[in-house]
């Protein structure tokens, strides 16, 4: 195992300041959800459908289908898009990072997401793991070769060829 030195463990983003953002995150989700469930609540009731029996089960599988959908969108693009972040890891000046220092496509996006919210179903104390391991990585870190950074330091770091 080899040591790590105090400037390369600034790179990364610890615990707490991930938890933070997380919080974030799931505020913005929860309003986008309560927005949209809403409104597929309104709908069918202004068009006089919802007394239908696939309007009433489509209205209680709603939540289910939101709730798995567009936390997975909503990470998926953000930490694969040019920002390389969700919301809340912005506001900390985080980003999501592969093993070479570069932004994830897409479908490394989603399986670092799937992986986290099967972990976190499962045991969710699996996140604490982030405040033991040397590069600040949680399981679906670790699963996915990936690392969330300080976008600073890993500009600072830029001209190494291997500094994760």
């Amino acid at each position: 195992m080899t040591a790590i030195s105090d400037s390369t463990k600034r790179i990364y983003g610890g615990f707490w300041i991930r938890t933070a953002a997380f919080l974030i995150d799931l505020i913005i989700l929860t309003a986008i959800v309560l927005l949209i469930g809403g409104a597929i609540y309104i709908i069918p009731d202004l068009l006089g459908i919802k007394e239908t029996g696939f309007i009433q089960v489509l209205l209680m599988l709603w939540p289910l289908i939101l709730w798995l959908l567009l936390p997975w969108l909503y990470c998926g693009l953000w930490e694969s898009s040019k920002v390389q972040a969700t919301p809340g890891k912005l506001a900390f000046s985080l980003v999501v990072v592969d093993k070479e220092g570069k932004r994830l496509g897409f479908l490394h996006a989603s399986g670092r997401y799937w992986i986290k919210a099967i972990s976190f179903v499962i045991a969710y104390i699996i996140y604490i793991v982030v405040a033991f391991t040397a590069k600040k990585q949680g399981l679906h870190d670790l699963c996915t070769n990936t690392f969330v950074v300080h976008k600073k330091e890993l500009q600072r770091y830029d001209q190494q060829s291997s500094f994760l």
